[in-house]
């Protein structure tokens, strides 16, 4: 939860093209010369503590692979959670289930027996969960592929063996489901299970029931649901998992030792599936959609202005072959996705908003590969957004200026081949998009062109190799239509581990493209680096460049190119309980960055780590990082060459939280940091408070508070050579509430509200001088400023029928940048005030969404 500074985009008259500079982004510090005495010191250390850890640690080994075989039927199974069907009684148990934690590879604390029966539509999971104390079994609800306070049982299939890419299935007590799609890196951490990609939602069958042996599951899961080869009789790597909240316990039925690295490389194995064939996957999920949007606003005329829209489309699905799928989506809506938190933004960047429509999140996987596919450029910002502002006129007004364009259609085909060839093609186009312009001489209206009719275009190969290894091939291809430029972007990645998981060696080659009319722009990325992936002590040694003409930004997402970094990192943690904690780390980490062009130093920094989680499952750590020599900036001032010199600065804080089992729970961080220049400085809070009412409904309160006094950016840009810095105090307050009420599985009430304020403070303003430091100026323009963003998402879900959804939902937002004297809200208390007076805009909806089968409406 540590800070990041971004801002409301200030015209600025940026686009998505880099100017060839760098910049230090996570903490805005920047040096010029070498300053060979910190960097070889701290590098010393680095390479002795690596040379520690490659001779002095032993590799964590495999535990041996269960084997279960699988059991054909031919009778029914009823799903109702209850083990009552005949073909359970002549199924073999999985069973002697170990921890992952708390105490790694010691028996669960209770009893757990699964079985698992296929036939020819579908495989059938159960369960007997015996709980010595069921009234004590924990069973919060929430939504869908969202645990809270739970126990869960499920199942994860990797049914081609990679060991690199799988899918879980999991259901609570209380029957609420999740599913996950896992990869390579899927892994690590408290809650193992959870490292996967909850986005995608199968549609499956799961009942559960609680008794007094404790509680018991039946999964039906359609092959559908599942990819697999099409041999005649095949083995499925497979692993069960049970959670039991009240012990914190995460077991599983073939052992995952957590020092070693991944999930899907430790499965067991299911055998002798035969005579399995996937059925013609075919559905369509068509969708109706209603709007009503009131904006009032007390300074107009009238005050309040309505508006209405209908709309209607589908979501279709095929399979191609036993492997492929296609997904496509036809005049899409997304009004039921989250809305965006808007920040005020003071950097040179863009923001970088999480993507939050579900056929962009879903099943993405494979395009994900090397983070060169940033989906919300699809259906974005147009092109030449900023340039309608510029094409106004004396005697014009800007009518219309859409912050969208329109997306037309979109459509992925994925799958995996028998030999573990994956494949991903996406497509998706975007309507032409203009901005309204009026005269009011003439009286006239023009269109000015913000973005032509613009195809997205994404294709990976991804190859499983031995020991969990893979290589990937992306490329992706932005088409506009007329005069505006092209772009190509391709790219290669691996990722190569031994045969024991204990080392690996994975690196990344990016080209990119930029065709303009009269000339193309090339630029590239290459990565390396090597790792010790397993045992209590691990490291990491990384480099990284990126040229100055580097720009994959046009269906990617980059901060800043032209750099050259090294980074390494070495962490030991304790996996078993000792004294009166269960587990802990410590880490320290090294990183050293340079221009590429010029190839002249930025900055260094160093960073150091520790936690702990006592056996009462408190959960606490420290860290500090530092930049011990002056570091240099080649990005605040907004012109290429220049170049402005941070101070060296020390950071330290702390976090806690509290166990998150009980009704009442805490979080809790601060941290500092103290500049070397006199009362330069920043302090921040982040305060979660949660509770429980009931296992129906959960309120959970997050408050952060960031203040930096007597910082120093960037205000104006006179010409390349007058570049106007202020010292400046900013606080920003960020005010948000979560809660959820659940009526039953599959009926749930959502409720988001979101304030965020923000207000900047000038002191002084001083001229960029050329050696990086700040110099006198007469400039004294108005330049305090404040921003309210305040919203609420209260969104109403009833799964009807399986995959078929009905939401109502409720959307309010305010949105206000003030810059006059007179409108600038200096605290929080004006700012909260301010926005009973602001415009606000309210829209209410109703979407249903119903999902039809070509194989239910055979049967």
């Amino acid at each position: 939860m540590l800070l990041a500074y971004v801002l409301i985009e200030k015209r600025l008259g940026e686009k998505r093209n880099f100017p060839a500079m760098q910049v230090e982004l996570y903490h805005s510090i920047t040096i010029q010369d070498h300053p060979n005495t910190y960097y070889h010191m701290a590098n010393k250390w680095i390479m002795c503590a690596l040379l520690v850890c490659m001779t002095a640690t032993l590799p964590a080994q495999t535990a041996p692979q269960k084997n279960l075989p699988a059991t054909r039927i031919t009778e029914s199974v009823k799903i109702d959670g209850v083990l009552d069907d005949v073909p359970w009684s002549i199924a073999p148990a999985a069973d002697g289930f170990t921890q992952y934690g708390p105490n790694p590879g010691e028996p669960g604390s209770q009893k757990t027996e699964s079985y698992i029966l296929y036939d020819d539509n579908f495989i059938y999971i159960g369960a007997r969960l015996y709980d010595t104390h069921p009234d004590s079994i924990l069973k919060e609800m929430t939504e869908r592929d969202n645990f809270g306070n739970t126990d869960y049982f499920g199942i994860i299939i990797d049914a081609y063996q990679s060991g690199v890419n799988g899918t879980g299935f999991f259901v609570t007590p209380k029957g609420i489901q999740l599913d996950l799609v896992y990869t390579a890196n899927s892994g690590g951490g408290s809650s193992i299970v959870y490292w996967g990609d909850r986005n995608w939602d199968g549609v499956w069958e799961a009942e559960t029931q609680i008794d007094e042996n404790g509680w018991t599951v039946e999964m039906q899961i359609p092959y559908s649901a599942l990819r697999f080869p099409t041999q005649a009789e095949q083995d499925w790597n497979v692993n069960i998992v049970r959670s039991i909240r009240r012990t914190r316990e995460e077991l599983f039925w073939n052992k995952v030792d957590p020092a070693i690295e991944g999930l899907i490389n430790q499965m067991g194995t299911l055998e002798e599936l035969t005579d399995i064939k996937a059925p013609l996957r075919l559905s369509a999920t068509p969708f109706i959609a209603g709007y009503i949007q009131n904006v009032h606003d007390e300074s107009a005329t009238p005050v309040n202005n309505w508006g209405r829209s209908f709309n209607a489309g589908m979501d279709i699905k095929y399979g191609i072959n036993d492997a492929f799928t296609l997904d496509m989506t036809l005049i899409p809506d997304f009004g039921e996705a989250r809305s965006d938190n808007q920040v005020l933004n003071l950097s040179p960047f863009e923001v970088r908003f999480d993507e939050n429509r579900q056929f962009f999140t879903e099943g993405v996987e494979l395009f994900n590969k090397g983070n060169l596919f940033y989906s919300r450029r699809v259906g974005g910002r147009p092109l030449n957004y900023w340039d309608a502002y510029d094409a106004v006129g004396e005697g014009d007004s800007l009518l219309i200026n859409p912050q969208q364009t329109q997306l037309i259609n979109a459509s992925k085909v994925s799958g995996r081949t028998d030999k573990g060839l994956g494949v991903g093609v996406f497509n998706a186009v975007s309507s032409r998009t203009v901005a309204q312009i009026y005269n009011e001489e003439s009286g006239e209206t023009r269109e000015f062109e913000t973005s032509p009719l613009t195809n997205y275009n994404v294709v990976v190969f991804d190859q499983n190799l031995k020991n969990n290894s893979f290589v990937t091939l992306i490329n992706t291809n932005v088409w506009r239509n007329g005069s505006d430029y092209d772009a190509n972007v391709t790219g290669a990645l691996f990722y190569l581990r031994n045969k024991k998981n204990s080392y690996a060696i994975g690196g990344q080659g990016v080209l990119t493209q930029l065709y303009h009319p009269e000339e193309v722009d090339l630029g590239h990325k290459a990565a390396l680096n090597v790792e010790k992936t397993s045992g209590n002590l691990r490291f990491w040694l990384g480099y990284n460049e990126e040229s100055d003409t580097y720009n994959p930004n046009d269906l990617g997402f980059l901060f800043n190119n032209n750099e050259r970094s090294f980074n390494a990192n070495v962490r030991y943690n304790i996996f078993e309980p000792f004294g009166p904690f269960n587990e802990g780390g410590i880490g320290f980490w090294n990183g050293y960055t340079r221009l590429y062009n010029p190839n002249v130093f930025t900055s260094y920094r160093t960073n150091f780590w520790a936690w702990l989680v006592t056996r009462k499952f408190f959960a606490f750590g420290v860290f500090s990082n530092a930049s011990p020599v002056e570091t240099y900036n080649y990005f605040e001032p907004r012109v290429e060459g220049r170049y402005y010199t941070n101070p060296t600065s020390f950071n330290i804080g702390n976090w806690f939280s509290t166990d998150y089992r009980k009704k009442f729970a805490f979080d809790f961080e601060w941290n500092a940091r103290w500049f070397s220049q006199e009362g330069r400085r920043n302090l921040n809070f982040d305060i979660g408070p949660r509770y429980r009412f009931s296992d129906q409904f959960t309120l959970r309160w997050n408050v952060g508070i960031y203040n930096a006094f007597r910082t120093e950016g960037w205000a104006e840009g006179i010409s390349d050579e007058e570049i106007i810095f202020g010292v400046r105090d900013q606080q920003t307050v960020v005010n948000s509430i979560n809660s959820n009420f659940t009526f039953t599985k599959n009926m749930v009430l959502t409720f988001r509200l979101r304030h965020y304020w923000s207000r900047v403070k000038y002191h002084s303003f001083h001229e960029l001088m050329q050696d990086g430091s700040l110099g006198d100026t007469n400039y004294n323009e108005f330049e305090d400023n404040s921003f309210n963003s305040f919203n609420i998402d209260a969104i109403y879900r009833w799964r009807f029928a399986p995959g078929s959804d009905i939401f109502v939902v409720w959307k309010n937002s305010i949105l206000d940048f003030a810059n006059e004297s007179h409108l600038v809200a200096y605290s929080y208390r004006d700012g909260a005030r301010q926005l009973f007076d602001l415009p606000q805009t309210n829209s209410l909806s109703m979407k249903i969404i119903y999902w039809l089968d070509y194989q239910a409406l055979v049967n």
